[in-house]
């Protein structure tokens, strides 16, 4: 696995508008939104959170475009016009008619087209949801005994930010992908550079309170990530940089 693989945020923005296609236009947007991107309960903050990242794949879709494809063949701008107009047009405490009545038959088919293209020039692989879900229990239960420790004050919040960005990396991996979890696997190992006690507290076999736990977290995050083609040199280098941090 040599080659480094590119995202495809046309396909998961894609997915998202299909599923809301048979949505009752009638419905409020706040509810389509939290079944669409799994919102439990009442959960206001985490829907806001989702969404933002939602809002940010047209963006992102011109952005692997630029980076990937410079001199594009064909110019499909009128799926970025269009679900512009649907989050500009969109209200919580509205209809669902409100958003998807600009999103029209045309817009998918460019945004299956773009998919295509992505896939073909060699995409990220998937994740499976039960790794997802079984790392994403991981950190959950190690930000907790973080936070309940009795850790120095500074170290603690160092510690739990750091399991934060990567809970919410994980989190989001259906509709943000698997840049933002390498992304916080990197601040992870980073930070060490920085701050000398953080680096003996993450290390492996130093002693420290949970220096093992996070460690094999980084590491088994970090095969996720390479095996999704997203960095594939990204488990050795992690391991590298553990053991390192381990002397």
């Amino acid at each position: 696995m040599s080659e480094l693989k590119i995202d495809n945020p046309a396909q998961r923005l894609l997915d998202i508008l299909k599923k809301g296609a048979g949505q009752s236009a009638g419905a409020y947007s706040r509810d389509v939104w939290k079944m669409l991107l799994d919102i439990p309960g009442a959960d206001d903050q985490l829907l806001m959170r989702r969404l933002a990242r939602v809002m940010e794949l047209p963006g992102r879709i011109s952005q692997v475009l630029d980076d990937n494809f410079p001199n594009p063949r064909f110019e499909a701008t009128h799926w970025q016009l269009q679900t512009e107009k649907a989050f500009f047009s969109m209200q919580l405490d509205g209809l669902w008619s409100n958003f998807y009545s600009h999103i029209d038959k045309h817009t998918l088919s460019e945004l299956a087209m773009l998919s295509f293209v992505f896939e073909e020039r060699g995409e990220h692989a998937v994740i499976e949801p039960e790794e997802i879900t079984a790392l994403l229990q991981r950190a959950a239960a190690l930000r907790e005994e973080i936070r309940l420790s009795d850790l120095p004050p500074a170290m603690k919040l160092m510690l739990l930010k750091q399991m934060t960005l990567l809970l919410e990396a994980l989190e989001a991996y259906s509709i943000s992908g698997v840049e933002p979890v390498m992304d916080a696997v990197q601040s992870a190992l980073g930070l060490a550079v920085l701050n000398e006690n953080y680096r003996r507290e993450i290390g492996k076999d130093m002693g420290s309170v949970f220096g093992d736990k996070i460690s094999d977290l980084l590491s088994d995050v970090a095969n996720v990530v390479t095996v999704a083609g997203a960095l594939p040199a990204l488990t050795a280098a992690v391991n590298s940089a553990l053991t390192l941090l381990g002397r």
